[in-house]
């Protein structure tokens, strides 16, 4: 198993390591799943394997919604 840092920013904020963004296949705007799975451990899922139809929780799905609503208003944002 691999172990990689994480720093949390004063917004609550975690930078995920490059090498851990290539292993899951992550880019720009995706939206990831964070689980807890036991005490202090926290699991992501992310990058093409994430399939929102088969998240049970709706947790994935609302992530998508939250973040799609904040991508269009700064969007919106630019265009003002």
């Amino acid at each position: 198993m691999l172990n990689y840092s994480c720093k949390v920013n004063s917004k609550g904020q975690i930078t995920i390591p490059s090498q851990i963004r290539k292993i899951l296949a992550i880019q720009e705007d995706d939206v990831l799943l964070a689980k807890k799975a036991e005490e202090g451990t926290i699991v992501l899922k992310g990058g093409k394997n994430v399939n929102i139809d088969k998240d049970t929780d709706g947790l994935l799905r609302a992530l998508e919604e939250t973040f799609a609503a904040m991508n269009r208003g700064r969007r919106a944002q630019k265009l003002e």
